[in-house]
């Protein structure tokens, strides 16, 4: 299974939410590393810094989770992969044009599914109800099986 996860799925793994332990079962079951974009470890780190922000996380137990996915990193739990600016949004923006006005998806919706094309694989995690939509209509793989409302 060659695999991309939304922000979302991985900001769970490292800051207990409903639906922690279902990312973490996926995650036992990978045999290869999960395919991430530059989006996507941008938007975990700020993710953990709005986490702050909200007294959700204290600024020491933030740095303990960037350092901690910054391990993960480097031992192939992740792959870390770039995708061409050019593509990214050109894909991004056929997408929208084919599923917004369906889905409600926004751009940074798209933005993951068109990464998770571009990066060639085959099933998307997530748990956002929008992007499971549109990562289903481009043919792709959704898990967890269902979402969460």
């Amino acid at each position: 299974m060659n695999a991309y996860a939304d922000t979302g799925f991985i900001v769970t793994l490292y800051k207990e939410e409903s639906t922690s332990a279902r990312a973490s079962a996926l995650m036992a079951r990978l045999t290869s590393p999960l395919r991430l974009s530059l989006l996507g470890e941008l938007e975990f780190r700020n993710a953990l810094h709005l986490a702050v922000f909200r007294g959700e996380l204290t600024p020491r137990q933030a740095t303990l989770k960037k350092r901690l996915f910054q391990e993960d990193l480097a031992n192939g739990i992740f792959a870390l992969m770039p995708v061409p600016a050019s593509a990214f949004f050109a894909k991004a923006s056929e997408l929208a044009d084919r599923h917004s006005m369906r889905l409600g998806t926004r751009s940074l919706d798209l933005m993951h599914v068109a990464a998770a094309l571009l990066l060639e694989t085959d099933t998307f995690f997530s748990f956002d109800e929008r992007q499971r939509k549109a990562a289903k209509a481009e043919g792709l793989k959704v898990l967890p099986r269902e979402s969460v409302r």
